[in-house]
């Protein structure tokens, strides 16, 4: 028994989390090089989690998972959910590697605190399950996604909808694009996640260049 099963042996998985019903879409990886060989998970962290997945099969899941405290919960009880339902959430799809956003200004000091310990919590996890991560900055992705650097959450969505994807959220809408930048790191042999390599600027602006030549436009959905 290890001692992050000691810890929290005493709430049972099904007990801490409800999954809210994620979208199942098939997705086909459009990134210049072609298919990846591993399961990917993006997370836009937060109480009102975003999360994307890309299966190795191409399935593209999707979703907002919320962790709002309630006036019954005790001080943790938000932490343990939220670690309950990442380790399933990493189980389930096996994944191998994690993108997510790494956000550096906050609207306040409560913000940062719980941005930092839903950070904290993804670490340990990804340590005891020996994930790669991959913070990538917010500006990064919102350009990679819209082609602009201060996209509007408004902006996120609509080019998700754009794509064909079904996003109940702009949280989700932000994971889908923080996806779409590690598949196309990863694609592009320009990142890999399996052995935290970082990705040359100029290689990345050549393949995204080369994708918008192209006609592709990184992850897009097939028929649902």
């Amino acid at each position: 028994m290890t001692l992050e099963s000691l810890i929290f042996e005493s709430v049972a998985s099904s007990e801490l989390v409800q999954l809210q019903r994620p979208v199942v879409e098939i997705g086909q990886p459009t990134s210049p090089t072609g298919k990846i060989n591993i399961c990917m998970l993006a997370l836009d962290l937060g109480t009102k989690a975003g999360y994307a997945i890309r299966r190795r099969d191409g399935t593209i899941i999707h979703g907002t998972q919320a962790f709002t405290p309630r006036a019954s919960w005790s001080p943790g009880q938000r932490w343990q959910r939220y670690r309950s339902w990442l380790v399933e959430l990493i189980v389930a799809n096996q994944v191998h590697a994690i993108a997510y956003e790494d956000v550096k200004r906050h609207v306040g000091t409560d913000a940062a605190h719980v941005y930092g310990a839903f950070r904290a919590i993804l670490e340990m996890v990804a340590d005891a399950h020996n994930l790669q991560l991959h913070a990538v900055g917010v500006g990064t992705i919102k350009k990679s996604w819209t082609g602009w650097g201060d996209a509007s959450k408004q902006a996120m969505l609509a080019e998700a909808r754009r794509r064909g994807f079904r996003p109940d959220s702009d949280n989700a809408a932000d994971a889908l694009a923080i996806l779409d930048w590690a598949v196309s790191m990863e694609s592009g042999g320009m990142v890999r996640l399996g052995d935290g390599s970082l990705p040359d600027p100029q290689s990345v602006s050549r393949t995204r260049r080369a994708a918008k030549g192209s006609g592709q436009h990184g992850l897009a959905q097939g028929a649902a």
